[in-house]
């Protein structure tokens, strides 16, 4: 996982909880875990399965084994949250289930697997999922920070992805050669740099809002 993107989620999560009247540490921790085994361990690994992305040497047995644990329990969390919490959380954990597999495994002719989608569920669903564990209920104010968090993953696809040789070869209409190929590099190490400093800044908000909450 390239760090600080699975805190940055984390940190849209945090977001989202603040805005409750009152957070519960527990539901917090529990929405914490749900989203490092879907979220991280589950989408990463059936991201990696299709295409190598992160250039790892797990075998594509071991990472569908990551897959179906990561998945498998972010399931078993949102069920224990079903069970004390609300009926609603299953609605959005099947949401969220149907995301991760639509989008990492380009189902539906890949109809989901987009800059947009991406930013509905990555960033907008886990604010507002947050939120609805403590406290399970639509306002207007998570939903408002929930298109923020939506628009800011949005910008992250774009500075991470929107550089690569064959995404610049395809605007410009020209095969890649080594003045394109050494921009692209150029202009992926400034978009990731960008990229790091909005989750250190989405971090820092998070911590700030959820202190309050929890003294």
């Amino acid at each position: 996982m390239h760090l600080p993107l699975p805190f940055c989620v984390l940190a849209f999560a945090t977001i989202g909880a603040s805005f409750s009247e009152r957070v519960y540490l527990d539901r917090l921790l529990l929405t914490y875990l749900g989203i490092l085994l879907a979220l991280c361990l589950g989408a990463y690994s059936l991201d990696e399965l299709c295409g190598r992305p992160y250039h790892t040497r797990f075998e594509d047995a071991t990472l569908r084994c990551f897959a179906v644990a990561g998945i498998s329990g972010g399931a078993i969390v949102a069920l224990y949250l079903t069970w004390t919490v609300s009926l609603g959380i299953v609605i959005l954990a099947a949401v969220a289930t149907f995301f991760i597999l639509a989008y990492n495994l380009e189902l539906f002719g890949g109809r989901f697997h987009g800059v947009g989608w991406f930013g509905v569920s990555w960033g907008g669903l886990t604010t507002f999922a947050a939120y609805y564990v403590q406290s399970p209920t639509i306002a207007f104010q998570p939903l408002v920070v929930s298109a923020m968090a939506t628009l800011l993953s949005v910008s992250i696809v774009i500075l991470t992805h929107k550089f690569r040789p064959q995404e610049l070869s395809k605007k410009l209409g020209t095969a890649p050669d080594s003045g394109l190929i050494q921009f692209s590099r150029y202009a992926r190490k400034v978009g990731w740099t960008v990229v790091q400093l909005e989750c250190y800044a989405i971090i820092a908000l998070a911590i700030g809002l959820i202190i309050p909450k929890l003294i």
